[in-house]
């Protein structure tokens, strides 16, 4: 038998035992029978399992139980064990779980070890972020000072030497407030993207109900670019409700930016459940993204097209990155050249702060 077995009298005399048993224990039979508990195992009555056959000896009552067991040299064992009244006294089925046991240990140790490893490595990240976003905000705000400066110099430059200037010297102080009009909303724009999410809060939302918001928003823009919108069935999650909207608005902004002149723009935005979390997609036919600018596009302040062509800082679609980011989400993009953009982000349905 695989179970060990053995019997113990009301004296806690062993009266019977199986040869699992003398595995399990580690003494044979001649060292057991006759002995007490408490002679080869020398202050068991003050165990959980002496306590546990004590009970089932006087009530009658079977009893069952998993043993932590200390033999004497030193080693240990787990065994799970059956206790029952017999006529003889007490019968024990005892079955070696130590290997179970032992794996259970490594699993428990490796998730604790884990568990403090991703502790460690977040609150790095955190600290990483937060020195981030310090330095964003400091360099941003020193930027500033210096960029006002310059632009109250040119205006200054331009009410009072006008008259002295000829037309190639206008067009250079033009070029110079251009320069330092862009660089100063780049620098206002690094520091929305540092404070992004600081004060997020998770709230209940329609998303179905979000984006008609920013369609009304962006009425104007779409009127002027004759484009037609397709709405699936959207969702209610537990979002960050700012972020969301800026997100949705970024992607159909960018693909009113980036419709054909000899097309009309179509745009359809779906969704669907996939486990745990919700994929939404926002397609367009467009003028498309070459494929070796997928992951570029992502990365703050990347253009893949002349400012005089497309208005804009680069940094859109690196707010939706982060934004969805923040949603513990992934965001990517399908796209052929010239035949429109996909763009793809999961949320998962979060436990709402409220």
């Amino acid at each position: 038998m695989i179970e060990g077995i053995q019997i113990i009298n009301p004296k806690w005399q062993y009266v019977y035992v199986n040869d699992t048993l003398t595995e399990h224990g580690k003494y044979s039979r001649k060292e057991l029978i006759g002995y007490t508990m408490m002679d080869k195992y020398p202050g068991i009555e003050h165990t959980e399992v002496f306590a546990h056959i004590k009970k089932c000896m006087l009530e009658g009552q079977p009893h069952q139980m998993v043993n932590e067991f200390d033999f004497p040299n030193g080693s240990k064992g787990y065994f799970e064990l059956r206790m029952q009244p017999v006529l003889e006294g007490v019968l024990v089925l005892s079955f070696d779980v130590t290997a179970q046991k032992q794996a259970e240990k490594y699993l428990k140790d490796t998730n604790v070890m884990l568990d403090e490893m991703v502790k460690q490595r977040t609150a790095a990240l955190e600290l990483k972020n937060k020195e981030l976003e310090q330095f964003a905000y400091i360099a941003s705000h020193d930027l500033q000072e210096p960029l006002r400066t310059v632009s109250n110099y040119i205006q200054v430059f331009e009410e009072d030497y006008v008259d002295q200037l000829d037309e190639e010297a206008l067009s250079y102080l033009k070029s110079m407030a251009k320069a330092n009009n862009r660089m100063t909303t780049l620098v206002r724009s690094l520091l929305d993207y540092s404070r992004l999410g600081r004060d997020k809060k998770l709230t209940r939302v329609d998303i179905g109900q979000l984006v008609s918001e920013v369609l009304s928003d962006l009425q104007n823009a779409i009127k002027v670019s004759g484009a037609t919108f397709k709405i699936g069935i959207l969702p209610i999650l537990n979002v960050y409700e700012t972020e969301i909207r800026q997100l949705f608005q970024n992607l159909i902004i960018n693909a009113l930016k980036f419709r054909k002149q000899d097309e009309s723009l179509s745009v359809e935005i779906m969704a669907e459940p996939i486990n745990d979390s919700w994929r939404f997609s926002v397609c367009d036919n467009g003028i498309g993204i070459a494929e070796e600018h997928f992951d570029r596009i992502f990365q703050i302040f990347q253009r893949l097209h002349l400012e005089d062509a497309y208005e804009g800082n680069g940094i859109g679609l690196a707010y939706c990155k982060k934004i969805v980011e923040l949603h513990q989400g992934l965001i990517s993009v399908t796209s052929t050249l010239g035949k429109g953009s996909t763009f793809m982000f999961t949320v998962p349905n979060l436990k709402s702060d409220e």
